[in-house]
């Protein structure tokens, strides 16, 4: 302590700690138990609703005990798109390396519901062809890692359909 104390350190330490210990004892918000988030670095624009027929969308939440999506619709743009890609004034060396990308200039969330029976489909890693059935829990789980994209499919203001994109 006299090594501190001489050198100029001898306060220095117990204020660095106490902010540390401060820090980490903070009330910072986590996720409820059964939601899955994604952190957001893009200003967010509340949504309407989404349409009717399929979207492609990454997955920002999942309440579980209200079954609602919180989606943000994404666009699928490839190397063949060319009038879209002038547009948007996309290089495709440099924006579509792997020949697309999924496009999301602004994170417009909206959310809606799942049915209850709805079909629920990830990438089969042994047959990409042939997407698996899954049932909620195991979704639930791989929502954790993996945000999407994802083709909704919306009938009567319901998810009636998800599948997981895949993505060479």
């Amino acid at each position: 302590m006299k090594l501190l104390q001489k050198t100029g350190w001898g306060m220095a330490v117990p204020v660095m700690l106490s902010v540390i210990l401060l820090g980490a004892c903070s009330e910072e918000e986590t996720p409820k138990e059964g939601t899955v988030q994604e952190e957001t670095v893009q200003e967010e624009t509340p949504k309407e609703s989404i349409a009717t027929g399929e979207q492609l969308a990454n997955i920002i939440n999942y309440e579980l005990s209200t079954r609602t999506l919180t989606l943000d619709e994404v666009e699928w743009i490839e190397e063949s798109d060319t009038d879209r890609i002038k547009e948007l004034e996309l290089d495709v060396e440099k924006d579509l390396p792997t020949g697309f990308v999924v496009y999301n200039e602004t994170i417009e969330e909206a959310s809606i519901k799942l049915a209850e029976d709805a079909k629920i489909y990830l990438v089969n890693q042994e047959n990409p062809s042939e997407p698996r059935e899954v049932d909620e829990k195991e979704f639930i789980s791989y929502l954790l890692g993996v945000k999407g994209p994802y083709t909704i499919t919306v009938e009567d203001d319901v998810v009636v359909k998800v599948e997981e994109k895949y993505m060479p």
